[in-house]
């Protein structure tokens, strides 16, 4: 364990000076901090597992000894983390200040990505759906439901990347919170990619979602899940960690959260990438304390051999045919 430090990726100028900002807030406590209890079973028994992330920035992950839930504590006050959204995260996570094209392109992909991942679950409507996405960025991914016939919205705090989607690409973007959105009609399908594990309160914010839920609306959520880094971050966990993010998943603790709300999940995997709609699950949660340690030692006990594992071998071939292409 460490507390702040040299990043474990390569960072770029500007992610660099947004970094030693930050550190500098945390410093003089202009961003401060608060203990949280455990979201998924409310106990107060962390056990603390990393003190930096990947930038080099302090950051307190514990896990949850009665349940095993991976979670940030202390974590940055409400206030702070929005200071922080406002000015630091797209440039310190993006490597840039503004809001571009290429970062729209990245977002189509990904809804290329989502909506294949629906279609295999057989949940993509043959009608046109109403989309709505929470932390929709610049829209990219709601560009590609759009292409594919579908009607599509979105809400989001950073006004540069909404105004950047409503203005280049014609999209229904709007700055708001969930709590403060309002559609008169149905909404048939409910994306949130890479956002939930940035939310505070969980709790509020599936209460929230519940409300703007039918028996038909189907809900998607796609995190960064902390059994997936053998696959996504090297076998590496200090290349996954970073401040933004207050929760860890694994696709055990989303269905924890969800099922009390009255949400059953129809597909799902570690990535995580997850589906779900109103109804009972037969899910039973357990205690996940010792197979998410196991999944970590286990990790950094073979990480060296990466390289050698086809998910190594296709991450070196991609970065080749990347060099080849001049990207």
């Amino acid at each position: 364990m460490m507390g702040e430090g040299l990043p474990s990726i390569v960072l770029n100028p500007i992610q660099i000076r947004v970094k030693q900002e930050v550190a500098n807030k945390v410093k003089t406590g202009e961003y401060d901090f608060e203990s949280v209890f455990c979201a998924v079973c409310n106990a107060d028994n962390p056990e603390c597992i990393a003190e930096r992330d990947r930038y080099g920035l302090y950051f307190s992950v514990c896990i949850c000894k009665q349940c095993g839930f991976v979670y940030t504590n202390p974590r940055m006050t409400q206030s702070a983390y929005s200071a922080f959204y406002d000015n630091e995260y797209r440039p310190l996570y993006v490597g840039s200040e503004v809001a571009g094209e290429a970062f729209f392109r990245e977002q189509q992909k990904q809804g290329k990505r989502i909506y294949e991942f629906l279609d295999s679950a057989n949940q993509i409507s043959t009608r046109p759906m109403r989309v709505l996405e929470v932390g929709c960025g610049a829209g990219g991914i709601l560009d590609f439901f759009r292409s594919k016939g579908h009607e599509v919205m979105g809400i989001d705090l950073g006004s540069e990347y909404v105004n950047y989607g409503s203005k280049h690409h014609s999209l229904d973007l709007r700055v708001s919170t969930l709590a403060d959105f309002y559609c008169k009609d149905a909404i048939d399908l409910i994306v949130y990619s890479h956002v939930m594990e940035h939310i505070l309160d969980l709790y509020a914010e599936i209460k929230a979602i519940r409300c703007l839920c039918s028996s038909q609306t189907k809900l998607y959520i796609e995190v960064p899940g902390i059994k997936n880094i053998h696959k996504n971050y090297s076998m590496d966990a200090m290349t996954y960690y970073q401040n933004a993010h207050a929760y860890h998943f694994t696709l055990h603790s989303i269905r924890a959260l969800l099922k009390p709300h009255g949400f059953a999940m129809i597909a799902g995997n570690e990535y995580v990438k997850s589906v779900f709609s109103i109804g009972d699950d037969s899910f039973s949660q357990r205690d996940e304390y010792q197979s998410v340690l196991y999944y970590f030692r286990w990790n950094e006990r073979f990480r060296w051999l990466f390289p050698l594992s086809i998910a190594g071998v296709k991450r070196t071939l991609k970065r080749i045919k990347d060099r080849l292409m001049g990207n």
